[in-house]
């Protein structure tokens, strides 16, 4: 079981956050426990095909995992694919990512929902008897009409009592104008949940990171409340639900996949750092226009700002300091997905450990 200061961030499986996971501390690591989403196969518009085959897009997940999760407790694993994908070998994609796993020395507990066909419920079942590891239960917004029935409907295809299983209320996107009818809302929702004192964990997931950055303008500093973050500490300060739960968050990212055509997107230059109760973001200008050179000038305005952590903080405040001192960079979005990551999951762990203390002290 986790203590109160266990951190669950849902990461997209991609460069910039598999790096972003190897270069935390060693002490950061120790109090977080990530949820790896594999993503969908992405879509190839120019030849009107998917880029890879599904074998390709797991290569070497096993491999990848051991160098970006160095640390001995599992991690939680999603899959965002078609049900129907299978390997070639006719082998079902959890059951190749876990066989990679093992020989890697890896422990995986397999994330699933009553969004996942009877194949993969009867995969996780399976998963937990050679490995012993229990699973996840993910709820969404589509479970809380019939919340019971969907979890009992998923403990009985489990075949495991509540005891082994962490379960994740994940509430997706949440509107900042929102916060207080969430919070509200998630009370209650808390409360309502079957077997509230028999999960081995509880998890509240949530983001206000929004879907794009449209809304700060160029060669600008905006900000974005982080009310995922308010709302925890609001429902666990209060005493207002029967079990508190571990905080959990989408990082810097938003829970909806990308699906536009990558040769028409004008992404800019940005910085992404993540503050108490804010994300700041340093937007630059379109990249294609005005290159990746931007990111000097912007990380010199980061390490200026009254927010920012400091060198020795994280890798990822090391690497801005070193961009906005021309000793490195300029980088490239990949690079700034895994710095502004880095710093997150650094500062949110730090962030619950100093929350946790004041309110035991009081």
């Amino acid at each position: 079981m986790f203590n109160e200061n266990h951190y669950v961030p849902i990461l997209r499986w991609k460069q910039g956050e598999q790096k972003a996971l190897e270069f935390l501390s060693d002490s950061i690591k120790e109090r977080i426990t990530p949820l790896i989403e594999i993503p969908a196969i992405e879509w190839d518009f120019e030849n009107e095909t998917r880029k890879k085959t599904i074998d390709a897009h797991l290569a070497n997940f096993g491999e990848t995992l051991a160098k970006s999760w160095k640390a001995n407790q599992p991690v939680f694993l999603d899959m965002l694919l078609d049900p129907l994908e299978r390997m070639s070998a006719d082998h079902y994609p959890l059951e190749h990512i876990l066989q990679q796993s093992r020989k890697h020395g890896k422990k995986i507990i397999p994330v699933t929902s009553s969004n996942q066909d009877d194949d993969y419920q009867e995969q996780v079942k399976l998963a937990n008897q050679t490995d012993q590891l229990g699973a996840c239960i993910r709820i969404q917004e589509n479970d809380f009409e019939k919340l019971h029935d969907n979890i009992n409907s998923l403990l009985a295809k489990l075949k495991l009592p509540p005891e082994e299983i962490d379960l994740l209320v994940d509430y997706g996107y949440v509107n900042p104008k929102d916060r207080i009818r969430t919070s509200i809302f998630l009370v209650g929702l808390i409360n309502s949940l079957p077997y509230i004192s028999k999960w081995r964990n509880v998890i509240l997931c949530g983001t206000s990171f929004p879907k794009d950055l449209s809304d700060v303008t160029a060669d600008s500093t905006g900000q974005f409340e982080r009310t995922e973050w308010i709302i925890w500490k609001d429902i666990t300060s209060k005493g207002s639900v029967n079990r508190n739960p571990n905080f959990g968050d989408y990082a810097i990212s938003n829970p909806a996949p990308f699906e536009g055509d990558p040769r028409y997107i004008n992404m800019s230059a940005n910085i992404r750092y993540t503050a108490s109760d804010k994300f700041l973001i340093f937007k630059g200008r379109v990249t294609r226009k005005f290159g990746n050179k931007q990111y000097h000038q912007l990380a010199a305005k980061l390490i200026k700002h009254p927010e920012y952590c400091g060198k020795s903080f994280s890798d990822g405040d090391r690497y801005i300091h070193e961009v906005a001192n021309n000793n490195d960079g300029p980088g490239n979005a990949t690079i700034w997905r895994k710095t502004g990551t880095n710093h997150h999951l650094s500062f949110v762990a730090n962030e619950l450990l100093v929350t946790n203390e004041l309110s035991t002290s009081l």
